[in-house]
């Protein structure tokens, strides 16, 4: 049996009912499940494995019985952990009802399943006593309830509610403890993440002011989680040491708070802009602290080996727990040596801070909010790509050479303020296309703040606007574009037009084309492919779960930003097709092989997935969304950072030849906006 969903078209931007199967969602967040690294993260397995030895060891000396609860066990993995290390009673609990039978069948594959009671609740909906779900309180804790920000998976109450219905009062608690991490940071580069910039173009000239209110707002709270690590260290100072901001006690031997405001004195190490607050957090797994997990960037991370060429590739990685930034209410200019205050603020599911000197002080510590309307309608990577001036300064060039006072311009994307600088250019009206009702509020913003006149903004072009048009632009990044072919809503709607416009007008970009190339990632892989044997247990039963759902529920093509995953180019990028935005035909396909080199390859050249990427042409002018510079076979590719890529991960690593090829198949309905992408191995036999 198959149902309608409803979901909304990025290319036509409408609402379509789509056929899936009855148990979609289901079978989507059984698919979601997998889609983190945690299980293949060695270093937490390790650990958390031996702290639960400790903590059974511990028990069984003082001569008391070894009862453990596992809140949220997912696979199981914790409690077969505590199985072999000897405790006497477990008791996992698994609120996801298809996790919790997974579970069941991973226990018995493993043959632990008499030792491990699994109960499908909420840790919070158990009961105790003789006919309560558990017999007895547990004496060992164990669970993993952590994400980014630490407490945003609701952790305080997970541990708050355990300690006081749960667990003994002289329990062990598996990790014991945490400590938060707090440095303040000028940054430039992830600035352009959370402020608009004023638009010049290549001689410094300003065509727009950002408006002054969005210059103002204090932003979103909302964290930002990013692998640091891979950040250029030459792209950010540090104007403080690391701060421990917060201390959290899960082992129960003090209270939790829900809710707390610290401010603590520092001395600024250097002289620049407060812009931001890195975050990161450690945890002690054992009650000595003698096991710690620690999630920090590489130059503040224990382990990291500071003499070697890549410092950041000698730290473990992971996907689940990345760090944070969090973007200050106001930008400060501070001086070596003074001192200044550092305001963390903790409410029971996130932080913010504030930075205060003796003459800035703020009214309040609440939570921001974004009142200029850009951070809720733009996602900081959109904004990146906005104030983006390698990007914009080609685009301002051709339009600087093609206006005149007679140009008629239609902007097709609202979501850019390429429209806005085509009127400050010299055209004699500019028509822009949008109907998103915050996108029309940071236009008009922009209109009043550089007091434009010939600027009108409309929903849908009539066909007398249609045939007075002699410039049509886009800037083809749309903020409601995740894969790179959703920004092909230029050609749809080109298509759309097309028949009403002149034979005479202007076109910007001139076309597009689509690459793709066989990469080896460093790390990204581990969000996809199976577990197999994780730490000696067998987790097939979980892959094959995994696998059954992710073929129902999802695409196998996906956007990750790629600069933050290393990856090496395996095989030479490759063409896969063109589009002339002038010559547009209602629906295309294509299909090809594509072999890995042209020439003998040297060594081993393992390939574990494949990168997607656009390359749209202005002025006969190439400005890639994809690599920055043309990759060279087995070297590390340097991403666009302000714009998502496509990605094909692999179920495992192939090590490829000369005779290796791989196959495309590209179908694209503009009439009804629609667009298909299918990339595979080649088979040889």
């Amino acid at each position: 049996m198959q149902v309608f969903t409803q979901k909304r078209n990025p290319i036509t931007g409408d609402t379509e009912w789509d056929v899936q199967h009855e148990d979609y969602d289901y079978h989507q967040e059984i698919a979601r499940s997998a889609f983190a690294d945690m299980l293949h993260d060695t270093e937490r397995n390790k650990k958390y494995y031996r702290a639960l030895q400790l903590a059974i060891e511990k028990m069984h000396n003082e001569g008391k019985k070894a009862n453990v609860l596992d809140i949220g066990t997912g696979t199981g993995l914790l409690s077969i952990m505590a199985a072999r290390c000897g405790a006497d009673t477990i008791t996992a609990c698994e609120a996801f009802k298809p996790m919790a039978e997974c579970c069941i069948k991973i226990l018995e594959r493993n043959g632990v399943a008499d030792k491990i009671t699994v109960i499908p609740k909420r840790s919070t909906d158990l009961t105790v006593g003789d006919d309560g779900d558990m017999k007895q309180k547990a004496n060992i804790l164990v669970t993993e309830v952590f994400d980014t920000e630490l407490i945003g998976e609701g952790a305080l109450s997970t541990f708050s509610h355990a300690h006081k219905y749960l667990l003994e009062e002289d329990c062990i608690v598996v990790p014991d403890s945490a400590i938060i991490y707090a440095q303040i940071i000028e940054c430039p580069t992830l600035q352009k993440w959370n402020k608009l910039n004023d638009l010049v173009d290549s001689d410094l000239k300003l065509i727009l002011r950002t408006p002054q209110k969005m210059k103002d707002c204090a932003g979103s709270a909302a964290v930002h989680d990013i692998q640091l690590s891979q950040l250029p260290r030459q792209a950010f100072k540090e104007l403080s040491e690391q701060i421990p901001v917060f201390y959290y006690d899960w082992s129960g031997r003090s209270s939790i708070d829900m809710k707390r405001t610290v401010k603590q004195q520092f001395t600024v190490t250097n002289t620049g802009k407060a812009q931001m607050v890195f975050m990161w957090w450690e945890l002690n797994m054992d009650p000595e602290g003698k096991i710690c997990l620690s999630c920090a960037p590489w130059w503040a991370h224990m382990d990291a080996d500071l003499s070697s060429e890549k410092p950041q590739d000698t730290i473990p990685w992971r996907d689940h727990w990345m760090q944070a930034v969090y973007y200050l209410p106001q930008e400060l200019l501070v001086e070596k040596d003074s001192e200044l205050s550092l305001i963390s603020c903790q409410d029971e599911y996130s932080l913010w801070f504030y930075v205060e000197s003796e003459r800035l002080r703020h009214k309040h510590y609440k939570r921001p909010i974004c009142e200029c309307g850009v951070h809720m309608a733009l996602s900081r990577t959109h904004v990146s790509y906005l104030n983006d001036g390698r990007r914009s300064k080609k685009f301002l060039e051709h339009l600087e050479n093609e206006l005149s006072k007679d140009s008629v311009v239609l902007d097709v994307n609202g979501s850019s303020v390429l429209g806005l600088a085509a009127s400050r250019l010299g055209a004699k009206m500019v028509y822009i296309l949008e109907d998103m009702n915050l996108n029309i509020g940071i236009l008009n913003d922009y209109i009043k703040e550089n007091d434009i006149q010939n600027v009108q903004i409309i929903s849908e072009p009539t066909d007398e606007i249609l045939e007075n048009v002699t410039n049509v632009i886009c800037d083809p990044n749309f903020s409601s574009a995740i894969l790179p072919w959703e920004n092909l809503k230029v050609a749809y709607l080109l298509y759309k037009f097309g028949s009403k416009l002149k034979d005479s007008v202007v076109v910007m970009p001139q076309s597009c084309e689509f690459w793709a190339m066989p990469v080896e990632f460093q790390d990204l892989h581990k969000i996809r492919i199976p577990l197999g044997i994780c730490e000696g247990i067998d987790m097939s039963i979980f892959d094959n779960l995994v696998e059954s759902s992710r073929t129902i529920s999802d695409s196998e093509i996906e956007a990750q930003p790629l600069w933050e995953y290393p990856c090496k180019c395996r095989g030479l990028p490759r063409k896969l097709f063109s589009i002339d935005l002038k010559n547009l035909k209602a629906t295309f396909a294509c299909d090809g092989d594509n072999p890995i080199v042209d020439t003998e390859i040297e060594g081993s050249n393992p390939v574990n997935g494949f990168a997607i990427w656009a390359v749209w042409v202005v002025d006969g002018k190439s400005i890639s969304s994809g690599p920055l510079e043309w990759p060279m076979v087995g070297d590390q590719v340097t991403w666009d950072p302000h714009t998502r890529q496509a990605v094909k991960i692999l179920k495992k690593s192939r090590i490829v030849g000369e005779s290796d090829k791989w196959s495309y198949q590209v179908a694209c309905d503009l009439e009804k906006g629609q667009f298909n992408l299918h990339i595979d191995w080649v088979d040889n036999e």
